[in-house]
């Protein structure tokens, strides 16, 4: 499985979902992989969650996923977050919880990379700051010492964190495009959100990992954000919601 799409934070959207497989698949990719989050914000995510297990991605639990499944988890939601969870969860059918039940907090792909959600030991978490990210790659060193690269979601921004040979944490200011992962480092690494990218830039957003020259392209896909923004307001969800995504926010 040489070049792998990650793609993470999907949540309900299945016009930018729909154009990232398109941009995917047209370069190439022998696999696709998801890091969570498949519902909540948009309006169709019942059809994202049917359309990831047609594509046969493998998958871990995000924490809006968590959160149809255990409602006790949205009671820290903002109040948007909450009311589009709750939009959500009334779609899901039954096999559909299914699926989200069996979807594993973290996942070893081909044996040398780890998927999460928010970091390793919880859903819920950011990597957002050095001494987070400090904190996911000493949590590594102890319980998953072979790997040297973990893919997260969470934060809705594309962002690589890097662990260099004396033990120094950063990450890039900027990342050029198709960077390579270095022998005797380790690395943190987030694809951005397809759903709703935060980053000041509406396009959808994702990753080519290719696992034989363990080389990372960052990517972004346009998609029809107005006909996303018309199933936001034409199922009644906030306003809000529909801006944002023209917005990149």
């Amino acid at each position: 499985m040489p070049r792998i799409a990650v793609l993470s934070d999907i949540h309900g959207n299945l016009e930018a979902l729909e154009a990232v497989l398109r941009q995917a698949k047209a370069e190439g990719v022998a696999g696709l992989v998801q890091l969570g989050d498949l519902v909540g914000y948009n309006a169709n995510p019942r059809e994202c969650l049917l359309l990831v297990r047609e594509e046969g991605m493998q998958s871990v639990l995000g924490n809006h996923d968590l959160a149809v499944l255990e409602p006790a988890v949205a009671e820290s939601f903002n109040v948007l977050a909450y009311e589009a969870l709750q939009y959500s969860a009334e779609r899901l059918t039954d096999g559909d919880r299914q699926y989200l039940k069996s979807l594993p907090r973290n996942r070893v792909l081909l044996s040398s990379y780890l998927l999460c959600h928010g970091t390793p030991e919880n859903a819920e978490s950011y990597i957002l700051h050095a001494f987070q990210a400090k904190r996911v790659f000493n949590l590594l060193q102890r319980k998953y010492p072979g790997i040297r690269v973990c893919f997260f979601g969470h934060t809705h921004l594309q962002k690589v964190w890097i662990k260099d040979e004396r033990g120094k944490v950063f990450s890039p200011a900027a990342i050029p495009p198709g960077f390579s992962i270095e022998d005797g480092k380790r690395y943190l690494i987030n694809p951005g959100s397809v759903g709703q990218p935060r980053q000041k830039n509406n396009h959808a957003h994702y990753l080519i990992f290719d696992s034989d020259a363990e080389v990372i392209t960052f990517k972004t896909a346009p998609y029809d954000i107005r006909k996303a923004q018309r199933k936001i307001r034409e199922a009644g969800l906030p306003e809000y919601l529909a801006r944002r995504l023209a917005e990149g926010v």
